[in-house]
């Protein structure tokens, strides 16, 4: 980490530009007005006084996301599936009250998942994946991380929800990564918290060897997503969703180093140091 802190995020990418992709609400802009297809943005509460907000989307939506904006990790993340009486119901099918869910954006506001500075909660529509990623688990919403080097794509993975991740793809939370091939699209290895897999913890669905529907279009997307950005090394967190549309979820100036892991290859030597 200390490695790739020094040789790559430090000489690639300058500090001043890291609100570029750390605010989800300013990455959104750029990417939009450049013409890359982001989810659509339901609206964005920057203080106590905007709570309404949240009341109007909960009456005109049936399934929404509300993201802390300066979040990572997936921390903060919160999911509405349906309406309810009184609130909401989760993808679980858990009733959760609208107190509850207040109490969720006040502490995004407050920063709990913002390393404790003050933040903007992001309320998104809910996206659903193809098809292709419901056949390995069909609950939760599986993505792509596309690591893109001095504007070229140099490393990949897929990102699948469990059981154990509560239907997130987060890897820490017990997420299945993928590496792929760039070149073929094709899935060449997988890991769920540090151990490798041939098939899907829960579906049980072979892991290795499927290729990736619109492969050609997710690297063309992740490659335009990045060149909005002046940063040399960016991650791009894209998904794919039914009809094989590719929207990008948010950039990261220090993308995590799990890639390696489920890619089975090193850094280093992809990006030739």
């Amino acid at each position: 980490m200390n490695a790739r802190n020094l040789e790559v995020i430090f000489e690639y990418n300058q500090r001043k530009d890291f609100p570029l992709v750390d605010d989800k609400v300013v990455t959104k802009s750029l990417l939009s007005n450049a013409g890359v297809a982001v989810p659509r943005t339901l609206a964005v509460i920057e203080g106590f006084l905007e709570l309404g907000k949240l009341d109007g989307v909960m009456e005109a939506e049936a399934e929404f996301v509300i993201k802390p904006a300066c979040g990572s990790g997936g921390s903060g993340v919160f999911l509405a599936a349906a309406r309810a009486n009184g609130g909401i119901q989760s993808p679980s099918g858990r009733f959760v009250p609208a107190k509850e869910i207040r109490r969720h954006v006040a502490e995004i506001l407050y920063g709990s998942f913002s390393n404790n500075r003050s933040d903007k909660a992001l309320l998104e529509e809910r996206l659903h994946p193809h098809d292709f990623f419901r056949e390995f688990y069909p609950i939760g919403l599986a993505d792509i991380r596309v690591i893109v080097f001095k504007g070229a794509p140099a490393l990949c993975m897929l990102r699948l929800p469990t059981a154990a991740s509560r239907g997130t793809a987060n890897l820490h939370q017990g997420g299945v990564g993928l590496g792929v091939d760039l070149a073929t699209g094709k899935t060449t290895s997988a890991v769920c918290r540090g151990v490798a897999l041939g098939e899907h913890p829960d579906s049980r669905k072979a892991l290795l060897g499927a290729r990736v529907p619109h492969w050609e279009e997710v690297i063309r997307t992740a490659t335009q997503a990045a060149k909005q950005v002046p940063l040399g090394y960016v991650g791009v967190d894209l998904v794919l969703i039914p009809g094989g549309r590719v929207m990008v979820l948010e950039l990261n100036a220090r993308p995590g180093l799990q890639i390696q892991n489920a890619a089975r290859v090193g850094l280093r030597a992809v990006l030739h140091l």
